[in-house]
């Protein structure tokens, strides 16, 4: 059963949580599901039009041309937030210490900030435009910059206005990496606890790869949100080879043991399908019941 709030989570950076997240919201719907999507902070997009860019895709790899939020929206066409974007494709802390410190003037501190309302006015209607809604960029002009990325009580509740404002059945909420990445003095973990309303109200997808490596990250994961009072809902595999090796298969059914496998989603799919053929195929790699 899928908790309210579902947490997404990866073993690793680049692991498909985005896609994971989308074909969630695609096999939740198709069962009548109404279902968001909130990402408590973006890092590394940077605007086609940012005056920095040359310099910053030189400097930094992995930057993202498209946002995880707008990637969902695009798969989908379910509502998703961000509640605060960096530009460098760096964790939240170390991110946040740099774009305030290198790359932004006293002129300029919302550089990076998309100018929207991030609340729909029409829940009943969802398209492209009002898709993948971004709140501005918070403010680290102060002495203390990272004391200014927001708090957990900040984070949840922006996810909390943003189920009212959609009358929504779940909340899939994707971090940044994994789940004890620093998002300024907390983790996802923190956001899990306020979201909490009791038993079975929140818990958390974890998504992982298949190759060799993938059971120890794994455990460790699972470990770190059951120490944090989290359950593991299940386990996606992000990125499912077309051809798998015996070490793919093997590591499925070691996972099994782990947590539910509630499915995997086939290697590149988030590029090579559109939307109606995203969610048509979506039910399919998943198991949710």
């Amino acid at each position: 059963m899928i908790p309210r709030f579902l947490l997404v989570t990866g073993t690793d950076t680049g692991v498909g949580k985005t896609i994971a997240t989308a074909a969630l919201a695609a096999a939740l719907t198709a069962v009548g599901r109404r279902v968001i999507m909130c990402k408590p902070i973006q890092t590394g997009h940077i605007r086609a039009d940012d005056p920095a860019r040359e310099q910053l895709e030189s400097d930094y790899c992995d930057v993202v041309t498209e946002p995880d939020a707008e990637a969902v929206a695009r798969l989908t066409g379910i509502y998703t937030f961000t509640n605060a974007t960096l530009r460098l494709s760096m964790a939240p802390v170390p991110a946040a210490k740099a774009e305030w410190d290198g790359f932004k003037s006293a002129d300029d501190k919302s550089a990076d900030a998309k100018s929207a309302d991030p609340w729909p006015a029409d829940p009943e209607s969802v398209d492209d435009e009002s898709a993948g809604a971004v709140r501005p960029v918070p403010d680290f002009s102060g002495a203390d910059r990272v004391s200014n990325l927001p708090s957990a009580a900040e984070h949840v509740d922006f996810i909390r206005t943003a189920l009212a404002r959609t009358d929504a059945d779940h909340v899939l909420v994707e971090g940044s990496g994994g789940v004890l990445v620093d998002f300024g003095g907390l983790t996802l973990a923190d956001i899990a606890a306020g979201l909490s309303e009791g038993e079975n109200s929140v818990g958390a997808a974890i998504v992982v790869r298949s190759r060799l490596g993938t059971l120890n990250h794994t455990a460790l994961t699972a470990e770190a949100l059951e120490r944090r009072r989290v359950s593991t809902t299940g386990i996606i595999i992000g990125s499912w080879p077309e051809k798998a090796s015996p070490v793919d298969r093997d590591n499925w059914a070691a996972l099994s043991a782990m947590a539910p496998v509630l499915g995997a989603i086939p290697a590149g799919v988030g590029d090579r399908l559109d939307r109606n053929e995203f969610t048509a195929r979506a039910p399919g790699w998943l198991r949710l019941s």
